[in-house]
């Protein structure tokens, strides 16, 4: 078969590490067609520093007369998602998107109908479908180790260096990542509907910024302000601060040091929200952004039994019902440094659905719903109501 022919829509840290994936995958499976970008000079620089032969392309607009690329990896930022991938669905091409989808409910909705109109495959980059402990979850659920599944308790824990990162950088505007409950919670708001395989259909959200709030004592930023012995968020820019940074954010440009308490910004820092899925699981699900370690925990018990885990220890607490007895099930952490075996997989699973002929409609409700909470809870915060989530 021949490779996969794939352009790369999006040359910054994200598009970055789908480089380093293809460097490490099989030879004949896919090849770079394109890579494509806004400026002339930052692509050719791209090209030049991963010593990329492929055509140098601008704007992706060009794409639409290009009949040598199958398939576009989207990794534009977060609001610059929705024309890209239109223009790439018209252009009969199918797409892997970043998360998340879009940054508001029309843009995701445009996306979607124009990956159903194009009869392509839209799928979205979200790593975690691929961990062993959310696989293994799944299957726990799935194969009835529980009995039927009643509810679930998520707890987003953000570390704290992580979530103050993001008040440096473009996340903590709502009109570029939809807010921290989507930018960041999407991902845990995804496994939830892939351990369920359900999606939701009502939440009521709560939600605000308790913690990053204005300080009258502190300077608008690190370098200015007196209080740096005693804060834990002081951004040295040096090179321990860096090293972090980057392990903790990936391969991005270094926000200035602004203060992450009087920077300006509309984003949450904490949110708790209830969801009713389609199963009749009900979810009660809280993020927090200053977790003394990031971590994922949750408890999903059922009519049989109870689980308990974090993605963190990569143990699954299993309770049957009854006087049975409690077991621990360990599940082999994925290998290698960050989430790269997640990335190689999402890559993979990928070219295997354009392969196969997969049906574009699963990957169209899933992308569609990991917003969908989201998009509900952000609306539930500001009405005070219940709002209902459709299938698109």
């Amino acid at each position: 078969m021949a490779p996969i022919r794939l352009a790369l829509l999006g040359t910054g840290g994200r598009g970055q590490i789908y480089v380093d994936v293809m460097n490490r995958m099989e030879p004949g499976r896919a090849e770079w067609a394109a890579m494509v970008g806004r400026t002339p000079a930052t692509v050719e620089t791209f090209c030049t520093e991963n010593n990329l032969s492929c055509p140098q392309v601008i704007g992706p607009e060009k794409l639409r007369e290009m009949d040598d690329v199958d398939a576009v990896l989207v990794c534009t930022p977060d609001y610059a998602h929705r024309e890209p991938a239109v223009a790439c669905f018209e252009a009969g091409k199918h797409c892997l998107v970043e998360k998340p989808l879009a940054t508001n409910k029309d843009d995701a909705a445009a996306i979607c109908y124009a990956a159903r109109d194009a009869g392509k495959i839209l799928h979205l980059g979200f790593v975690l479908r691929y961990d062993p402990l959310a696989i293994r979850l799944r299957e726990l659920v799935q194969s009835g180790a529980i009995g039927k599944p009643i509810t679930a308790i998520v707890h987003e824990a953000v570390g704290w260096f992580h979530g103050s990162t993001y008040m440096r950088r473009w996340n903590r505007f709502k009109e570029m990542s939809g807010d921290m409950l989507l930018h960041k919670g999407c991902h845990t708001l995804d496994i939830i509907n892939f351990i369920l395989d359900s999606y939701p259909t009502r939440v009521a959200a709560m939600g605000g910024l308790d913690c990053f709030v204005p300080r009258e004592d502190a300077a608008d930023y690190c370098h200015e302000c007196a209080l740096t012995d005693e804060c834990a968020y002081y951004a040295d820019q040096g090179d321990a601060y860096r090293k972090r940074f980057y392990e903790t954010a990936g391969p991005q440009v270094l926000p200035d040091a602004h203060c992450v308490f009087n920077v300006d910004k509309d984003t949450t820092d904490n949110t708790s929200l209830i969801a009713q899925f389609e199963n009749g699981m009900r979810v009660s699900y809280t993020m927090t952004m200053v977790a003394p370690r990031g971590d994922r925990r949750l408890i999903i018990m059922g009519t049989d039994g109870e689980l308990r885990t974090d993605m963190h220890s990569y143990k699954i607490d299993y309770l049957p019902g009854g006087d049975r007895e409690p077991e621990t099930i360990d599940v082999r952490p994925p290998e290698g440094w960050g989430h790269q075996h997640h990335d190689m997989a999402l890559l993979l699973h990928f070219l295997d659905r354009i392969e196969q002929g997969d049906d574009p409609e699963s990957g169209i409700q899933d992308a569609w719903m990991s917003g969908a909470i989201a998009f509900a809870a952000l609306e539930s915060m500001e009405t005070g109501q219940f709002v209902d989530i459709k299938r698109i």
